[in-house]
């Protein structure tokens, strides 16, 4: 992970919210994380620049961030941003289950497609290698049936085009 866009810590990141989401949780919600080290709730601000959360006033984190964020954490949390983006955007199609073992929705969706991810991506990936490689996995694992939100979600954060132009 020694390059410039390495993603080491927005991987740790995005396992931390994704597997604390609970019921009735939305992605527009403020997600920090590393509050503990200030002595903060829940909702404090945390350890990041920017706590995680699908709405763009609260994160306004894309790929153009990371000319200027500093490696490896400011360029990680983007990288946690996208992945997060993506996690809401499967929970609206498929929902949220509280099963993380075996469960089908959205949230294991996500957690299955950057696992399956992270083994397919070449040594010393960078963000569009991450993102292809989750693309990999949904053929291998769904037959591409999430194609278009990852898209989609990926897009919103400026790292590949809409579905519509892929």
């Amino acid at each position: 992970l020694q390059n410039a866009e390495q993603m080491g810590e927005g991987w740790s990141d995005f396992f931390g919210v994704l597997l604390t989401i609970e019921p009735g949780d939305t992605g527009t919600d403020s997600r920090a994380v590393g509050t503990y080290l200030f002595g903060q709730g829940q909702g404090g601000a945390g350890i990041r620049d920017y706590p995680y959360s699908t709405d763009m006033g609260v994160n306004p984190q894309t790929y153009d961030f990371i000319k200027t964020a500093a490696v490896p954490h400011g360029v990680g949390s983007v990288w946690a941003e996208m992945l997060w983006e993506m996690t809401w955007e499967l929970i609206a199609i498929h929902g949220f289950d509280t099963d993380f073992y075996n469960g089908t929705g959205g949230n294991n969706i996500s957690l299955a497609l950057v696992t399956e991810g992270l083994k397919l991506q070449a040594s010393q990936p960078g963000f569009v290698d991450g993102r292809d490689a989750i693309l990999a996995a949904d053929m291998a694992m769904y037959g591409g049936a999430n194609q278009c939100a990852i898209w989609e979600a990926f897009a919103r954060r400026g790292l590949g085009y809409s579905c519509l132009l892929y």
